[in-house]
């Protein structure tokens, strides 16, 4: 039986779930892959925060919007990964190997530890992480799974 694949998601692509931004549709494919269960997503527990935070300092957006994305990602039960030593350890070294954010090395460090792709939009990140690409999928080439029949 194969696995359902299972993608680490960034707020990169999260946060176009909330806000037209490039690549939105793709994003919106990658949500209803999940809500179909094409697709598992897990995230790190301060994905909530860094979406809060992204919306913002987004031109338009309001606090009822922020709130209300907040609690749609809640609401929509990603498993969401606590701050394990595991993960702290293996960040740690990634943040440093690739001199990236501690932040972004705990969404590689949970690829890694989960055997999954990280989905982001973060072109930087994945300029910079150039050692790490093989865990890193950019949302534009991100592929729908094939429908069971």
């Amino acid at each position: 039986m194969e696995r359902t694949p299972l993608f680490i998601l960034d707020a990169s692509v999260a946060v176009k779930w909330f806000v037209a931004e490039p690549l939105r549709k793709k994003a919106l494919n990658v949500r209803e892959d999940y809500f179909e269960n094409r697709i598992d997503l897990l995230a790190p527990s301060l994905i909530r925060y860094e979406i809060g935070n992204a919306l913002r300092f987004h031109p338009g957006s309001s606090p009822k919007d922020l709130a209300g994305a907040v609690k749609t990602i809640a609401d929509m039960q990603i498993e969401q990964a606590d701050l394990a030593q595991e993960t702290v350890t293996a960040a740690s070294e990634i943040a440093f190997q690739e001199r990236i954010t501690f932040y972004d090395a705990v969404y590689i460090a949970l690829a890694e530890i989960n055997r999954a792709r990280l989905l982001t939009d973060d072109l930087l990140l994945y300029k910079k992480a150039s050692r790490k690409q093989n865990v890193l999928q950019l949302l534009k080439d991100y592929k729908r799974p094939r429908r069971d029949s």
